[in-house]
């Protein structure tokens, strides 16, 4: 069933938005926050800025937001944020409240997850391809990186661990390193199948958050549009592949500080 935009109300301004009724103020701050990235993600990666209309989705009615992926018959199971091309026109589409795996919601995990989407709609505008075939995280670290590295340009040198230390104590067990040096699940060791639970992927991306962190506390934000500059070529890579992609990227000592990563 086509999504029933007729019954939202709309702001047309930096981008076309869509919201439930009564939650204009909602849906300005929203905005406000994409287009703050939007300028920051201009100047880091280069990029124009996507096409792109914002959709707020009202619970009742998320089992009518646009699908996600071609395959797929409709929005994501879970109540988060995410980028679609399906069917016709790019779109930002958020839940008007937070799914509950999340624990609890506040503005900060929202922003989070705004920026991720933002940075997954930038990257989807960029001409160049995507290799035929690599593994999973090697998307998603970009992704991870560069909502970490505007949230922290856009609210400051806050904690970065603290907006979502309700999970990292949830998950703790997932940060300890077993018999060999490793965490039980690492970054790279991560798929997708299908049979993945939400949580699974839960767990993937607060290691990748950690990922993210301590990149940002070594390195700059350049190392993103000069690992893009290898990466998007149709070639297909191996995760070996791009770790060393990746650790070419971050210099002298980058291999080595990679491998010592007991998540990575």
């Amino acid at each position: 069933m086509p999504f029933l935009y007729q019954q939202y109300k709309t702001l047309d301004l930096s981008l076309k938005t869509y919201y439930p009724p009564g939650q204009e103020v909602l849906a300005k701050q929203i905005l406000q926050v994409v287009e703050r990235a939007e300028q920051l993600l201009e100047q880091l990666l280069n990029l124009p800025k996507p096409e792109l209309e914002l959709l707020i989705v009202a619970p009742a009615d998320w089992e009518f937001a646009p699908p996600d992926d071609m395959a797929a018959p409709g929005p994501p199971s879970t109540m988060l944020p995410y980028w679609t091309d399906v069917p016709t026109r790019p779109t930002l589409v958020v839940p008007e409240q937070l799914d509950e795996i999340l624990g609890e919601a506040t503005p900060e995990k929202l922003a989070l997850l705004l920026y991720h989407e933002i940075t997954h709609a930038f990257l989807e505008s960029d001409p160049r391809p995507w290799p035929d075939d690599n593994p999973l995280w090697a998307d998603e670290w970009q992704m991870q990186f560069a909502e970490f590295w505007l949230f922290r340009q856009i609210h400051g040198e806050t904690e970065h661990l603290t907006i979502t230390a309700d999970l990292h104590k949830q998950f703790a067990e997932i940060f300890e390193p077993e018999a060999d040096g490793k965490t039980p699940v690492t970054v790279r060791g991560f798929d997708w199948y299908e049979d993945t639970t939400p949580e699974d992927y839960l767990e993937f991306a607060l290691l990748l958050e950690k990922f993210a962190i301590d990149l940002l506390a070594r390195y700059d934000a350049s190392i993103l549009p000069r690992f893009l500059e290898r990466y998007r070529k149709e070639t297909p890579l191996l995760s070996d592949e791009v770790t060393l992609m990746l650790s070419e990227v971050l210099g002298p000592g980058g291999e080595e500080w990679l491998e010592n990563l007991v998540y990575f």
